[in-house]
């Protein structure tokens, strides 16, 4: 009969080194740990699923291993011997902190996560999206935190592939073909002005901008959409533009203030709506084209990626339909009945 004291190497074995990491098999410590708990040979092959014999031949390689019995037989069973019990505690965290790793590469939690995403978005993406994105991560991900960055547009691809962006919001013709995305929206351009304008000129929800304008209507040219700035062109109102503004944030202060009209994208004008009384008309010859968002392939099993990713298409993927004011935050006593379909 072969006792655990026979698998021990002989006083000044030279096998008798210290253990390296690399010398040990994962499943032994696992083996350790089942045994240490059940301090039983059969109980600790059940919890494992696997043979009592294969829990044998484990036991006598990390005898070997550590040069220690480990376990020895009793009348119930097997008791740790105080090198075993030296080595439990270290064993059993050990494999906790494996887990962990493990856990942490597998799943994503929102309620609990403090992880940041960082976002690229066109300037009209920004109004129409960022604060329905925020409001559902006060209510689902409270620790979740959004950067949104401005890159150059020569870094746009660069800045995705390089992990520097988690997703890009808007139409980016210049992406790179092997990026990821998912059409959002469908969006158009809409001329929107003050309701007290549109009531001094008699304009009623049914007018569409074409060669019919009333002739002392100002306009206002936002630089960052030089679609906007030819529809004015094609519609022969580019020498009626007053001002030139590289962006939409400020146009909410002006028509507040001023009696201008401008085109823009019908998001944006649902957007500033709650702003003041604006009315949005049609624009005759207006094309439509796709809001997207784009990702690099590489981050597709990335949970926490997965998580936002279906976030924005659960609260922005609508397709063709046109756009609602639910996910636009916007107030119902002041959704304006004017921008609506």
């Amino acid at each position: 009969m072969t006792h655990s004291s026979d698998l021990l190497p002989p006083p000044g074995d030279e096998s008798a080194g210290a253990l390296r990491v690399q010398n040990l098999d994962l499943n032994l410590l696992k083996t350790f740990n089942a045994v240490y708990a059940e301090k039983h040979v059969g109980r600790a092959a059940l919890r494992l699923g696997i043979t009592q014999p294969s829990v044998s031949h484990a036991l006598g390689r990390l005898r070997l291993l550590f040069h220690d019995a480990l376990f020895v037989r009793t009348g119930g069973g097997v008791e740790p011997t105080p090198r075993a019990q030296r080595l439990a505690a270290s064993i059993d965290r050990s494999l906790a902190i494996l887990q962990a790793v493990l856990d942490e590469g597998a799943q994503f939690s929102p309620a609990t996560s403090r992880r940041t995403f960082r976002l690229y978005m066109s300037d009209f993406a920004e109004s129409a999206f960022l604060p329905t994105l925020l409001r559902e991560l006060d209510g689902r991900a409270p620790g979740v935190v959004i950067e949104t960055l401005h890159i150059e547009e020569n870094q746009f691809n660069v800045a995705i592939e390089s992990g520097r962006i988690d997703f890009a919001m808007g139409n980016f013709p210049h992406a790179f073909s092997h990026f990821h995305h998912c059409e959002l929206l469908q969006e158009r351009y809409v001329l929107m002005m003050p309701r007290r304008v549109a009531e001094r000129y008699a304009l009623d929800d049914h007018f569409v901008l074409d060669s019919t304008v009333p002739p002392a209507l100002q306009f206002i040219a936002v630089s960052s959409h030089p679609q906007s700035t030819a529809l004015l062109e094609q519609h022969g109102l580019a020498s009626r533009v007053r001002v030139a503004v590289p962006n939409f944030m400020v146009v909410p202060a002006i028509l507040y203030r001023c009696d201008y009209a401008l085109i823009l994208p019908r998001t944006v004008a649902r957007a500033f709506a709650p702003l003041g009384e604006m009315a949005a008309f049609e624009i005759a010859n207006a094309s439509t084209w796709p809001v997207n968002a784009y990702w690099h392939r590489r981050f597709d099993a990335d949970p926490g990626h997965r998580w936002l990713r279906a976030l924005l298409i659960e609260l922005f993927r609508i397709g063709t339909r046109e756009p609602h004011e639910s996910w636009l935050a916007i107030p119902p006593n002041l959704r304006p009945s004017a921008l609506n379909p």
